[in-house]
């Protein structure tokens, strides 16, 4: 018997710890709400889009989950694609790219939840006068591209 709740609670260890990491890249990212936008910034004063989630993720040791290094929003989704980590599922702690019908992938954030009413959020720092700021997925002026499954 004592081996068998051993073994329940090793099981339940790699779920905790994916709910931690997930509850800092959130922290993280929502302690960054109202900083300006400035293309080319990675904090933690101001930001651009790509520059907020590598931060994010570098900021909890997760760099890894992202490519390693930090890219432009189409990096990050040329880098999730060529791993096969694109998902219609998306979870909190993934990531969301946006762009243009037959253009290349323009704009990056991290998918927060969905809503009271059950709309997708994600938290991204556009450009301003908005900066770093929570917002339904498809309420900016580019289309959702793609959800990437960082693999919480």
């Amino acid at each position: 018997m004592a081996i068998a709740i051993g073994l329940v609670g090793f099981q339940l260890q790699p779920v905790a710890a994916a709910e931690t990491e997930v509850e800092g890249v959130m922290s993280f990212a929502n302690r960054q709400l109202n900083k300006p936008f400035r293309l080319g910034s990675e904090g933690l004063r101001r930001y651009d889009c790509s520059g907020l989630v590598y931060r994010t993720y570098l900021e909890n040791g997760l760099l890894d989950r992202i490519g390693g290094s930090r890219k432009l929003a189409r990096g990050y989704y040329r880098w999730f694609k060529q791993r096969g980590q694109l998902t219609n599922d998306p979870r909190k702690g993934d990531l969301v790219v946006w762009a243009k019908r037959g253009k290349r992938v323009s704009h990056i954030g991290i998918f927060q939840g969905y809503n009271k009413r059950g709309k997708p959020m994600a938290v991204s720092a556009l450009v301003n006068p908005y900066g770093v700021t929570n917002h339904k997925v498809h309420s900016i002026s580019i289309p959702l591209k793609a959800y990437l499954d960082v693999k919480f």
